[in-house]
């Protein structure tokens, strides 16, 4: 299956929506609900944009050959958004079809996204080599964890670090 497609749709959504999520922001929760259906040519898309007064919880689910989630949007980053709703999804419903791959250093990579690097730190842990990173965008602290496997980083975990300043 050609899952670039499925990356490429909610980034370019996530991009086009980001005067719409700001503007959303001042009535309550901007959330992307969207259902991405598997078939055996390629998968299909399907993605808007909800407000919700006060809700928070994202939400997956499968059913039969597709996936349906929400997700808040508290961030106008798309691509940081994008890492959430993909680590989510993984971490959710499971596969490594929503699996977050990178072929350069976690920090040039970040940085390209226009990040700050506030502090990197490369270790190994049960045989396995991680690189977590705590980076900084539009005065929102982010703790991020990789994996490297082989010439590859797989993104494990991000995570929104309140009371940044």
């Amino acid at each position: 299956m050609k899952w670039e497609k499925v990356h490429k749709e909610l980034i370019k959504f996530l991009e086009d929506s980001v005067p719409e999520v700001r503007k959303n922001m001042k009535y309550g929760i901007p959330h992307v609900v969207g259902e991405i259906t598997f078939s055996e040519e390629e998968p299909a898309v399907n993605l808007s944009l909800v407000t919700f007064n006060g809700s928070r919880h994202p939400l997956a689910f499968e059913d039969g050959d597709s996936i349906k989630f929400m997700y808040p949007l508290e961030d106008l980053n798309p691509y940081m958004v994008f890492l959430e709703i993909m680590s989510f999804l993984e971490k959710t419903v499971g596969g490594s079809r929503f699996r977050v791959l990178l072929r350069t250093p976690p920090v040039e990579f970040l940085r390209d996204m226009g990040f700050e690097i506030l502090w990197a730190n490369e270790y190994i842990l049960n045989g396995s080599e991680f690189v977590q990173i705590w980076a900084v965008f539009g005065g929102t602290k982010y703790n991020v964890l990789f994996e490297k496997r082989g010439k590859w980083f797989v993104l494990r975990d991000i995570k929104r670090i309140d009371g940044a300043q």
